[in-house]
């Protein structure tokens, strides 16, 4: 589950990324409804980083000790 939740993490910050550089992208064009779109993935990767930031804390890999 700790990897799971790295994972997510990442894949969370690839979606806000992309939703930042092809929503404003899309915006300047004037292309609104692909703009809403894209603007719209935003929070969606908010709440997977939120997701797996807690995933990853509360499953600790287990010490080789």
């Amino acid at each position: 589950m700790h990897t799971a939740g790295r994972v997510a993490v990442f894949v969370g910050m690839v979606m806000i990324a992309l939703g930042f550089i092809f929503g404003f992208t899309a915006m300047f064009m004037d292309a609104d409804r692909q703009a809403v779109v894209w603007l719209g993935i935003i929070p969606l990767g908010f709440v997977v980083m939120l997701a797996g930031t807690v995933t990853s804390q509360l499953t600790r890999p287990k010490d080789e000790n």
